[in-house]
């Protein structure tokens, strides 16, 4: 199951509210692929060490579902496309006579 269509298949398949082990009974060997990558991850991969919980709508199981997917699914990592490389940070003056009072 791709990224996309997640959020439709959980609002058809699923009933609300429904606990953390009913969602893992009806869809826990769902697999969710990575964007990038051949590979994928079960539901049941990514909701298993929350232990239990309680989902009201399908929009929040997928949220929680987002925010526990592995490093596969983020893009480049500390991309950023507002300006230069963050890492190249400008010093400060390195010596009085760049210092303006």
């Amino acid at each position: 199951m791709q990224l996309g269509n997640l959020e439709a298949y959980l609002e058809t398949e699923l009933q609300y509210p429904i606990d953390l082990d009913a969602v893992l009974d009806h869809i826990g060997t769902t697999e969710v692929e990575a964007p990038d990558t051949s590979g994928s991850e079960t539901i049941a991969t990514i909701l298993k060490p929350l232990g239990t919980d309680t989902y009201n709508s399908a929009t929040e199981l997928l949220e929680t579902i987002l925010g526990n997917l592995s490093d596969e699914y983020i893009g480049r990592k500390f991309y950023d496309d507002r300006g230069g490389n963050q890492l190249e940070v400008k010093m400060g003056p390195t010596d009085e006579a760049d210092v303006s009072f």
